[in-house]
């Protein structure tokens, strides 16, 4: 970088600023299209890391596992269909994922199935943008899925503890009623989703 340069286009005719002196010499990153998803400053940090993991092709399923040299049963342990787990087929190709985000998005009025795990993700990001109430809840409620997926799958994978879809989903729907009593305009849409969804 030529810092010198950079020092020129600083002091323009309109005066010399140390803001974009300080800005200049910042690495410019790429703007991704799912930036939203994960900077909701009312996702749950451990939610956000998870979901940000999983954008990035970067949880550790078994064929990335296997890459790495680290032998473990390779099939999913969600749906015990025989299929490899891989982070498409656990988000949401397989039935058991499928049914957890399936049964919030129908408890949320939204008519769809899910999709493979990239237009899932564009979707959402797409929908999530703006600072609409039912957006923000529908993010909350997209990275709890995944967190609560991932969660699942860990605890059957390495401790050999189960819960049935049901009470995930029950967890996750819980879970968004008591965070959402922090947050005045989710309260119309929570008053709404008065029962557990099916």
């Amino acid at each position: 970088m030529d810092y010198k340069m950079e020092l020129k286009k600083c002091n323009s005719s309109d005066g010399f600023s140390i803001k974009k002196a300080y800005l200049s010499f910042q690495p410019q990153y790429p703007k991704v299209p799912w930036k939203n998803l994960i900077m909701g400053a009312r996702q749950l940090r451990r939610h956000q890391f998870i979901l940000w993991l999983a954008i990035r092709q970067r949880l550790a399923t078994v064929d990335r596992l296997e890459k790495w040299g680290i032998n473990v049963p390779k099939d999913c342990v969600l749906c015990s269909m025989g299929v490899t787990e891989t982070l498409a087929y656990l988000l949401f190709e397989c039935n058991s994922a499928r049914h957890i985000w399936t049964s919030l998005l129908r408890w949320m009025g939204e008519n769809r199935l899910p999709k493979a795990w990239n237009e899932e993700v564009h979707w959402m990001s797409k929908g999530c943008r703006g600072s609409r109430a039912r957006a923000h809840v529908l993010t909350w409620l997209f990275a709890a899925t995944v967190y609560r997926i991932w969660s699942e799958r860990n605890a059957r994978r390495f401790h050999n503890e189960r819960k049935e879809n049901h009470h995930r989903v029950r967890e996750i729907s819980l879970q968004l009623h008591i965070r959402g009593q922090n947050y005045k305009n989710w309260r119309k849409i929570l008053d709404r989703l008065n029962s557990y969804p099916s």
